[in-house]
């Protein structure tokens, strides 16, 4: 006898920190955030093209934090521009 499969969860119901999440992810690609449960908004590198010994060792970071979504955006951008400074070929 089959047994029917129970039916799919229904989606979550888009939050506001959903759509600043979707904003920031769209904004800088290669880049994913989240919002904690501390109420931390944080950034993570998600591209394919990994940061150099030397990025990492100039300070770039894998991982941003901070308190607020435009406080997000900025970390993100210096850590852009850093990886960019010490970018591989690039005098």
């Amino acid at each position: 006898m089959d047994v029917p499969s129970p039916p799919a969860a229904p989606p979550e119901p888009a939050t506001p920190d959903t759509a600043l999440i979707t904003q920031i992810e769209t904004r800088f690609p290669g880049w994913g955030a989240w919002r904690s449960g501390t109420h931390r908004w944080w950034a993570f590198r998600t591209s394919a093209k990994p940061l150099t010994i030397e990025q990492l060792r100039a300070g770039c970071r894998l991982l941003v934090q901070a308190d607020t979504p435009a406080e997000l955006c900025a970390a993100i951008r210096a850590e852009i521009e850093c990886a960019g400074r010490l970018a591989p070929g690039r005098t």
